[in-house]
């Protein structure tokens, strides 16, 4: 759930909240955005929109998909929420403002008919099974607890309710999307191993390095640690020392073994710039100034079709799956009669289905 993705693969408790390092790992909130995301690209990008141009909308509403009516604030309200869980940022330029809204009107819609399919399906999540779900992924970090979570939504104007809501809501779309796809044909190791060829050149692991780092709150401290481990100063002392990641600084300041995807942008740049055994930085992230040490670094190289096979043949039944449900869903979207007030209409309601992703 980008959405991810959905993300996302909601993946994104629902933020690994006391981690304040340049890593983004599989954290509680990305695993929980990367859920959401899956569907929000599965709902947003493979549907054909049947919209009745009907004139009798209430004034307040923003959409009807067959009698249910989406007021202006209930559509605020989901909007809102989904923002501040996957910490998505409306354009600042007006006109993709305006653009902005057409697609949140358009998800939101498609994720109520999916609601409606799967309880259609007898699909009930239970509250017990999103609870549980939400505690595994929280007992799965370094410093994942019910009160991490709880503050952090707090600070955040977010009800747990919600958060549950939401993920019983994609769980629910999981399984509909399995039971859509259960009859799909496997594909045969030929096709897998005609697909290999076809993308060799894309079959190669991504550089790796094995990081260290210190996170601090200003520039000028920063520099001042950059300057004791350029002067030999033990990297694990300054860490253990000195740095805001409380589930890091311990260890050394150990991320791991990481390819730059797994990192925030800015600090993926740095990080990947200089030789094994350079530190860099100061890196401003987020989360405060950064300074990294590169361990070991780890080439990029070409896989072999046994390294690959596995996991090629999962992708390609992947998208095979994709293309029925991208059809189903197509389907069901041309009979929920879906109604948008005009200052929420897509611009190409009935254009066919974009090409689904999902990771």
């Amino acid at each position: 759930m980008k959405l991810a993705r959905i993300r996302a693969t909601l993946g994104r408790g629902v933020r690994n909240l006391q981690r304040r390092s340049a890593l983004v790992p599989n954290t509680a909130r990305g695993r929980l955005l990367s859920l959401a995301l899956s569907v929000l690209i599965l709902a947003g990008a493979a549907t054909q929109v049947a919209v009745a141009w009907a004139t009798d909308l209430p004034d307040n509403a923003v959409l009807r998909v067959g009698d249910t009516v989406v007021t202006e604030d209930e559509f605020r309200k989901r909007v809102e929420t989904l923002e501040k869980l996957y910490g998505v940022k409306k354009p600042d330029e007006q006109s993709k403002r305006q653009q902005f809204k057409k697609d949140s009107a358009k998800s939101v819609a498609v994720s109520h008919i999916l609601d409606v399919a799967a309880q259609r399906r007898d699909i009930v999540i239970a509250d017990k099974k999103a609870r549980d779900t939400l505690d595994k992924m929280l007992n799965e970090q370094p410093s994942g607890d019910r009160d991490s979570l709880t503050k952090f939504l707090e600070n955040q104007g977010i009800a747990e309710a919600d958060v549950l809501d939401e993920l019983k809501r994609q769980l629910a779309t999981s399984q509909l999307f399995e039971q859509v796809t259960a009859d799909v044909k496997p594909v045969t190791d030929e096709e897998v191993r005609t697909s290999y060829q076809e993308r060799k050149s894309e079959m190669v692991s991504p550089e790796q390095r094995h990081l260290r780092n210190i996170v601090v709150d200003s520039k000028q401290e920063a520099q001042d640690v950059l300057s004791e481990a350029q002067a030999g100063a033990d990297f694990a002392t300054l860490a253990a020392q000195r740095s805001l990641d409380q589930s890091t600084k311990d260890n050394g300041g150990d991320l791991g073994t990481v390819t730059a995807e797994q990192l925030q942008e800015k600090f993926a740049e740095a990080a990947f710039q200089v030789e094994k055994g350079s530190y860099f930085g100061p890196v401003k992230t987020q989360h405060g100034w950064n300074i990294g040490h590169v361990v070991e670094v780890k080439s990029s190289e070409q896989l072999s079709f046994d390294e690959v096979k596995d996991q090629l043949e999962k992708d390609l039944n992947r998208k095979r799956k994709l293309e029925t449900w991208r059809d189903w869903l197509g389907e069901q979207i041309k009979k929920a009669d879906v109604e948008y007030a005009d200052e929420y209409r897509p611009d190409n309601p009935d254009a066919p289905p974009a090409e689904v992703r999902q990771k």
